[in-house]
């Protein structure tokens, strides 16, 4: 079923504000988010966090060959993600492959416009990535994520493992520490 996470109380996901449920829709039904997460393992399990919904936590995880987001705190998350709700309405907005999805993702990641910005934290080695799909995945993500890479250093598997060591050397942000408040218990 994924990382354990712990439990929230009873409709939170129903009540979630415009945002959330926009991304969890993005994760477990658009086409080409659902073929990315396939090459992902059942195991996989991200943490999220909303700019703009500072103090709660939510958790994707791969449940039933699908992805869903569900509120509270990741126990053990292969990576950490908090989303601006511009950078949720860009990622809404992509259209075509798994490459755009990924590329759009990533230059979220590096956009220096708060409002269009993703933060990323890698928690699991890079071990624990390959078994869990995520270098699969952007290997099938194809040539021209390849070639985004490269353009921004990461030019072969060394480099990539060389990136993942150092962001996975980053402490948990104070959002992230935040996040375990009452809503993520």
């Amino acid at each position: 079923m994924g990382a354990t996470r712990r439990r929230h109380p009873p409709g939170v996901e129903r009540d979630a504000d415009p945002v959330v449920k926009s991304l969890a829709e993005l994760f477990r039904a658009h086409p080409v988010w659902q073929r990315a997460a396939e090459h992902l393992s059942g195991r996989a399990a991200s943490g999220a966090y909303f700019v703009h919904r500072p103090g709660e936590a939510w958790t994707l995880e791969r449940h039933a060959g699908r992805t869903r987001l569900v509120a509270g705190t990741c126990d053990d998350p292969d990576l950490v993600f908090r989303f601006s709700a511009g950078a949720v309405r860009r990622l809404q907005a992509v259209e075509g492959d798994v490459a755009d999805f990924a590329i759009a993702l990533f230059e979220c990641i590096l956009a220096r416009d708060p409002d269009e910005h993703v933060d990323l934290r890698i928690a699991a080695s890079f071990g624990r990535l390959l078994r869990r799909g995520y270098v699969r995945l952007l290997l099938a993500a194809g040539p021209r994520l390849l070639a985004f890479g490269a353009a921004h250093g990461v030019r072969d598997v060394g480099a990539l493992r060389d990136l993942v060591a150092a962001l996975r050397r980053r402490t948990p942000a104070p959002w992230e520490r935040a996040g375990r408040g009452p809503h993520a218990g």
